[in-house]
C-alpha cells in the first residue's frame, strides 16, 4: 500500500514536473525587434550592409534579414530565336554582384557585429511575361514585381540555381538531355546530307536551324516557363516554393497587396510594367512559410485572404497555416525600426531565428518613438486543466478558452488603443483602452465552434490605423 502511495505521489511529481517545465520553457522565451526584407547597395539602394548594420544598431534593432534583389534581368527576344536575338536590360543584384562574394560578405559583417544576428536572403521573381509589341508601342512586361522572399538557403549552389526569371546556367542538368536529342535530330541528318553533292543547300539549311536551336538554348535557363507564352497563373511560383522548402529555405509572399504600373525606356517610354496586387496568392500557392504587410494593411483585417487561408488550414484543407510577417521594404536612409518583428527566442543565435519564423512565433508592430509604442508581454490562450498556448502554438481542450493578453502602451492623449479579437476570421470582442501605460486583459469565449480547430489572432488598432497585429493561436474544442 505504502509502495503504491509511494508511485502516486511520484507520478504526480512528475507530471506537475512537466507542466512546470513547459511554463518554464515557454518564461524563457524572449523577444527581439527584427527587421526583414533589408535592401542594400547590392541592389541599387543608398546603404551599403555594413552601414545599415550600424544603423540598426544605434536605433536598437537586433536581427536584421537582408533580401536584396536576386536578378533583375529582362530580355526580350526576336521570334524562334529569343535567346540569340534580343534586347536586354539589367540593373543591380545579387546574380550581377556575385552569389559567392554576397555569401562571403555576409560572413564577414556577421564576425564585425557580435551582437547582432544578421541573416542572408534574396527577393526574387521566379517570372514575367510579356504582351502586346514593341512596333506598337504597347509592349509592357507584366508581373515582374510578383516576389517572393528566400531566407535560409546556406550553399551557393542552392543559388544558383533558384528557378527564376533570368537565371541561367551552363553546365547541362538531366532535363536539359531533350535539347541536346532535338539538336541531334537535326544536325546529324543535316551533315549526312552535306555530303551529297545535290543536297548540300538542304544540309546546310537543316544543319544551320540544329545549331541555332542548341545556341538559343545555352545557356540553360533554370525556369522552365517562357516569358513569351502568356501567364502562367501560380505555376513558376509554386516550383520556386517547392524548390526552396526542399533545401530548408523559408519563402514568403513579398507585398501581395502592391500594385506597380510604371513605363520605362532610355530615350522613350517604350516598354510598361504592370503588376496588379496578387493576395489571392495565398490561397493559390502551397507550402510556403507566410507572407509579408508593409505600409498597406489591408491583409490583417478581418474576412481577407489571410483569414481564407487559415480558415482552409484549420478545415484541413491546406498542410500548413500561413504566417505574417512585417517587411520593411528597407531602401533609403532614415529610421530603420518603424516596421518591426518581435520574434521570440529560445536563445539568441541564428537558427532560434529560423526556427521562430519557421514555427510563426512572433508578432509585427507599427513602432513611432513620438506617436505610439506599443508592446505585447503575453498573449496565450489556456483551458481550466491549465494547458496553454502561445502566439502560434496549438493547444486541444475540453473546456471553454480562457485568452490573456498582457502588454504595455506609450500614447499621446486622448488616444485610445483599440483591441480587436479574431476567432476563424471574424471580429467577436473589441476592447477599448484610454491612453493606457499597461493593460492586462482576460476573457473567456463561451461560443467557439466545436468539431474543428479554431484560431484565434489580435489587431491593435490606434483610432482607424492598425498598429500591432499577431500571429494566431489555433485551438480544437472537444465535444463532452
Amino acid at each position: 500500500m505504502n509502495t503504491r502511495r509511494f508511485y502516486i505521489a511520484y507520478l504526480q511529481i512528475f507530471l506537475a514536473g512537466i507542466c512546470l517545465s513547459r511554463a518554464f520553457a515557454q518564461e524563457k522565451l524572449s523577444a527581439y525587434p527584427a527587421v526583414i526584407h533589408i535592401h542594400s547597395t547590392i541592389s541599387q539602394a543608398d546603404y551599403p550592409p555594413r552601414r545599415i548594420v550600424s544603423l540598426a544598431r544605434e536605433q536598437g534593432v537586433r536581427i536584421l534579414i537582408f533580401t536584396d534583389s536576386f536578378i533583375r534581368r529582362w530580355e526580350y527576344g526576336l521570334p524562334l530565336v529569343p535567346n540569340i536575338f534580343k534586347f536586354s536590360a539589367e540593373e543591380g543584384s545579387i546574380a550581377r554582384y556575385g552569389i559567392k562574394r554576397y555569401l562571403n560578405d555576409f560572413k564577414k559583417i556577421k564576425d564585425e557585429f557580435p551582437g547582432m544576428l544578421i541573416l542572408e536572403g534574396a527577393e526574387v521573381a521566379p517570372f514575367y511575361w510579356w504582351s502586346g509589341s514593341l512596333f506598337k508601342k504597347n509592349l509592357s512586361l507584366n508581373d515582374w514585381s510578383r516576389h517572393l522572399l528566400v531566407v535560409g538557403l546556406k550553399k551557393e549552389r542552392d543559388y544558383l540555381r533558384l528557378p527564376v526569371a533570368g537565371n541561367r546556367y551552363f553546365f547541362p542538368r538531366f532535363k536539359d538531355i531533350p535539347f541536346f536529342l532535338a539538336a541531334g535530330i537535326l544536325i546529324i541528318p543535316g551533315a549526312f546530307l552535306l555530303r551529297k553533292r545535290q543536297k548540300k543547300g538542304l544540309g546546310f539549311l537543316i544543319c544551320a536551324a540544329g545549331i541555332l536551336f542548341l545556341l538559343n538554348n545555352i545557356p540553360f535557363l533554370a525556369s522552365r516557363y517562357s516569358p513569351y507564352q502568356g501567364r502562367k497563373q501560380y505555376l513558376p511560383y509554386q516550383d520556386l516554393i517547392n524548390y526552396a522548402a526542399e533545401r530548408g529555405g523559408l519563402v514568403f509572399w513579398a507585398h501581395p497587396y502592391v500594385t506597380e504600373e510604371v513605363s520605362w525606356g532610355k530615350y522613350a517610354k517604350t516598354v510598361n510594367f504592370s503588376t496588379l496586387k496578387y493576395p489571392e496568392a495565398l490561397l493559390l500557392t502551397e507550402g510556403y512559410t507566410g507572407f509579408g504587410v508593409g505600409a498597406n494593411r489591408d491583409l490583417l483585417l478581418a474576412q481577407e485572404e489571410w483569414d481564407d487561408a487559415l480558415n482552409s488550414y484549420c478545415e484541413g484543407r491546406r498542410r500548413q497555416p500561413a504566417w505574417v510577417i512585417a517587411e520593411a521594404d528597407y531602401r533609403t536612409g532614415g529610421r530603420i525600426d518603424s516596421i518591426q518583428n518581435m520574434i521570440f527566442l529560445s536563445a539568441f543565435k541564428e537558427e532560434s531565428v529560423y526556427e521562430a519564423l519557421r514555427a510563426g512565433r512572433l508578432y509585427i508592430r507599427y513602432y513611432s518613438e513620438n506617436k505610439c509604442d506599443i508592446s505585447l508581454d503575453d498573449f496565450h490562450i489556456a483551458d481550466s486543466s491549465g494547458g496553454s498556448a502561445f502566439i502560434a502554438g496549438e493547444i486541444t481542450m475540453r473546456s471553454m478558452p480562457r485568452l490573456f493578453i498582457r502588454g504595455t502602451a506609450k500614447l499621446n492623449s486622448p488616444e485610445e488603443l483599440r483591441v480587436e479579437v479574431i476567432r476563424n476570421g471574424r471580429g467577436i470582442k473589441e476592447i477599448t483602452l484610454a491612453a493606457p501605460q499597461a493593460f492586462d486583459l482576460e476573457f473567456e469565449d463561451d461560443v467557439p465552434e466545436t468539431g474543428r480547430i479554431n484560431y484565434y489572432r489580435l489587431n491593435f488598432f490606434i483610432g482607424k490605423t492598425l498598429v500591432l497585429a499577431t500571429n494566431p493561436i489555433f485551438v480544437r474544442i472537444k465535444d463532452g
